[in-house]
């Protein structure tokens, strides 16, 4: 194997190592010996590839928005609000499944960001403007505004987040299948916010 070859795969054995140490501790909670104890490297090997905490942190947020973005790609095409809704269903698979997600949004929640907005802006504006999008081309009448269907989703991944980090202590909210209860009140959701803005009430 190569020595560059060789090079990168300890690079992202780390990384991923970083991602699951700062995903279940958080940055200050996280150590450079857990992460080298972790990923089964040394100390140098660590320092070699990045210089700092904060680099590695960096390198983190970087692999969670890509595996976001990757999650997202993987949804696209939907039309409407159903694809909104399947955007929030991909992001709360993501980061179920995924410790660089989960560490990318944690990290931006604690004020380690990388750039403006962090993990939320691998999401949150592209949901924002496929919500308002497609607000005025279906001319709903669900008594809603975009901004709040926004605000109400954000909140949902946000909650989804958190059911991610701490499954077991928010089983007794969230039930022994969250997943299938989130998509079955996202299919609710998305009936309701599809009713066309002409329908008629029985009796009108």
């Amino acid at each position: 194997m190569a020595r560059q070859e060789r090079a990168e795969q300890t690079r992202q054995r780390i990384v991923e190592a970083a991602a699951s140490e700062f995903a279940g501790h958080g940055y200050d909670g996280t150590s450079l010996h857990g992460i080298v104890r972790t990923a089964g490297v040394t100390m140098g090997a660590l320092t070699f590839h990045f210089r700092s905490k904060s680099a590695l942190a960096d390198a983190v947020q970087e692999s969670g928005a890509a595996a976001t973005r990757a999650a997202l790609d993987a949804t696209a095409g939907a039309p409407g609000f159903q694809g909104a809704l399947e955007t929030v269903l991909a992001l709360a698979g993501a980061l179920r499944t995924t410790p660089s997600v989960r560490a990318a949004a944690r990290l931006t929640r604690e004020g380690h960001a990388t750039g403006h907005g962090g993990w939320y802006d691998c999401w949150a504006p592209g949901l924002r403007d496929a919500l308002e999008r497609s607000w005025y081309e279906q001319r709903t009448d669900s008594g809603l505004t975009p901004l709040a269907v926004t605000t109400l989703l954000s909140h949902v991944v946000l909650g989804a987040e958190a059911a991610a980090s701490t499954p077991e202590a928010l089983r007794p909210v969230t039930g022994d299948a969250p997943d299938e209860n989130l998509a079955q009140a996202l299919k609710v959701l998305g009936t309701l916010l599809s009713r066309p803005a002409d329908t008629e009430t029985c009796g009108a």
